[in-house]
């Protein structure tokens, strides 16, 4: 823009002169550089005519560890040729670059492949396709954008667990409470009119007889031993410090448990005491695994609720013979007390702490986590919990294999975790 503005600003410095004074050699400088300036503003604007641009995005749902891939296609329609153009993916996914710069003969086309691994868990949007062009002088740059937006869900990662704490026998069918559900079960909980979209299967013909409307029937999922993985996104006792931090370690276990539950047939709930505190009642199935991603892909270490706090909101689902899975790095006693008052009315309970001490805090970053774990040790233990601890860089299949609060007395306090057990030698 500075340049363009200096060339106008001589060309008429020039034209006055030679209005001026009449000096022949000024008017045909004058000529030149209006001949420039003008050819240099169609060789811009014919450059990005005649293009048919297209991208094909091919991982709209992606996990972490995963790669986005997108293949871009530019293609010259003309017989014209453009020596240069820039083709960008506007899109917000850290570390996805997709800038490169192509010259397409005349009829020509380029297509080009995009890969890139996913590192953040969370919703992005890619596109649209900004594609630019100039002249040779530099001093016109035009663009268009090409395509739509569309969005990316990257979900976090997942680690399959060879084994975890189980509910009562490990079982559908032994529980005592019942929830909506959108699956056909032999539990008919009620009847309400047709709409659009419904199955003509679930029709109950003697209601629409006798009302005179088409009726469709409701389904629960009946008796069942369900399960709930409850997450603390409370932003007090959490080290944020983007992807190695206590949220990022919390999420990708909570999605490890979700997913070793929902693989064993279980119905499986999903509670996150976040800023909106999203709450997922339990189902079963492959769908309901891949709505508890979805939901965990857009939780942050936003929320104000204590964990114990967030227990009690959960109180109306956790009925006699639901399993209570927690994860948290908060090493506050109140969560252990209202865990207590659950296993009294006689729910099955885990609890999956993650240690934030062994996550170094940036000056400035967040708050300071938690500065031990094993004091929560005798309160689990009392109330007969399984107690998991991972520190920063465990490995969490190995880790949730075994629960670890029994061997703390052995030690004589918290047992190394983290970087600290790799330096002593354990595994």
């Amino acid at each position: 823009m500075k340049r363009l503005i200096g060339i106008l600003a001589l060309t008429a410095i020039v034209l006055a002169f030679a209005v001026i004074t009449g000096f022949p050699p000024l008017r045909r400088l004058f000529y030149l550089l209006a001949i420039a300036i003008l050819g240099g503003y169609l060789w811009a604007w014919f450059g990005l005519r005649w293009l048919e641009v297209r991208i094909e995005r091919r991982t709209p749902r992606v996990s972490v560890g995963q790669p986005v891939d997108e293949r871009m296609t530019v293609r010259n329609t003309s017989f014209l040729p453009k020596p240069w153009l820039e083709v960008v993916d506007l899109n917000d996914i850290p570390g996805h670059h997709t800038g490169r710069v192509v010259g397409l003969p005349g009829r020509g086309f380029r297509s080009w492949r995009v890969q890139t691994l996913a590192r953040k868990r969370g919703v992005f949007a890619l596109g649209p396709l900004r594609v630019a062009t100039g002249d040779p002088f530099g001093l016109f740059r035009m663009q268009r954008t090409y395509a739509g937006q569309q969005q990316v869900v990257v979900l976090p990662a997942v680690v399959p667990l060879p084994r975890f704490f189980t509910s009562s026998a490990d079982l559908p069918g032994e529980g005592g409470t019942r929830f909506r559900s959108h699956q056909v079960s032999p539990h008919v909980a009620s009847v309400r009119e047709y709409a659009p979209g419904d199955s003509l299967s679930r029709i109950h013909w003697p209601t629409t007889v006798r009302q005179g409307v088409l009726m469709v029937k409701e389904f629960d999922v009946g008796l069942t031993s369900d399960v709930w993985v409850l997450l603390d996104m409370e932003a007090a006792v959490h080290i944020n410090l983007e992807e190695d931090s206590t949220e990022e370690m919390s999420v990708t276990i909570a999605a490890s448990v979700l997913h070793y539950y929902a693989g064993r047939g279980l119905p499986v709930g999903l509670a996150a005491s976040s800023m909106e505190f999203p709450i997922l009642p339990p189902e079963r199935g492959p769908l309901q695994e891949a709505r508890a991603l979805e939901v965990l892909a857009q939780v942050h270490a936003d929320g104000q609720l204590s964990l114990a706090e967030a227990i009690a909101r959960m109180d109306p689902w956790l009925t006699r013979n639901v399993t209570l899975v927690v994860v948290t790095p908060s090493a506050s006693h109140a969560w252990v007390g209202t865990l207590g008052t659950l296993a009294q009315r006689g729910l099955r309970q885990a609890a999956v702490l993650v240690d934030g001490s062994t996550f170094q805090q940036a000056p400035g970053v967040g708050s300071v986590g938690p500065a031990s774990l094993a004091p929560l040790a005798p309160g689990l233990r009392s109330l007969g919990i399984p107690s998991y601890v991972l520190g920063k860089g465990d490995n969490i299949a190995t880790a949730l294999d075994q629960p670890v609060a029994e061997h703390w007395d052995a030690f004589g306090q918290e047992p190394p975790r983290g970087e600290a057990a790799r330096r002593g030698g354990r595994a």
